[in-house]
């Protein structure tokens, strides 16, 4: 005898996904940049006069081109100078004179030194004598340079980016529904129950 067999079929539940996932878009604005600096009067130049002095003072006195006080203090010191000469030549005269009673014969001594015959100075002279007798002083002008700093104003104006984000969906679904079956197999059954 053959026994009746039950065979179970099952079909399991299957579930599907569906996701859409659209792209994100970001966009950037350029930032307004605004650079501002000043380039005018930024350097100040300024000089000085040159200066040149010529002092012919010492030159126009060697062609006795002098002031009359500069002639009075000469002819005085000359004066001085001479009568100090003077009374030294004298004085040495009266020594000679003093010793006559020793057969020294002074008066003709001292008469050719004073009166004897003289030789006339021959001499060639430069007007001025020299050059060291014009004093010329220089003074060289001076730059003086002044330059102000100039900081640059810089202002920046920022923009945001434009970020756009779509939502993402996922859509859950039965892609298979479970199901079960029985099925009753051989001879011993009775099919009408």
């Amino acid at each position: 005898m053959q026994l009746a067999q039950l065979n179970i079929y099952q079909t399991f539940a299957q579930t599907g996904l569906q996701t859409i996932q659209p792209t994100m878009n970001v966009k950037q604005h350029h930032a307004d940049l605004r650079i501002q600096q000043e380039h005018a009067n930024l350097v100040e130049i300024s000089t000085t006069g040159q200066r040149l002095y010529i002092d012919q003072t010492e030159a126009f006195a060697d062609a006795h081109l002098k002031s009359p006080l500069r002639h009075s203090l000469e002819f005085y010191n000359s004066t001085k100078q001479k009568t100090m000469q003077y009374i030294a030549k004298t004085a040495q005269e009266g020594e000679q004179l003093k010793r006559i009673d020793r057969g020294v014969d002074a008066i003709r001594s001292i008469a050719k030194q004073n009166y004897g015959p003289s030789h006339p100075r021959v001499n060639i002279a430069y007007m001025p004598s020299s050059m060291s007798k014009v004093v010329i002083d220089y003074e060289p002008s001076e730059v003086h340079y002044h330059v102000r700093k100039s900081e640059p104003k810089i202002q920046i104006i920022r923009r945001e980016p434009d970020i756009t984000i779509p939502r993402w969906e996922t859509n859950v679904y039965i892609q298979q529904k479970n199901a079960i079956a029985f099925e009753a197999t051989g001879t011993a059954i009775d099919r009408n129950l």
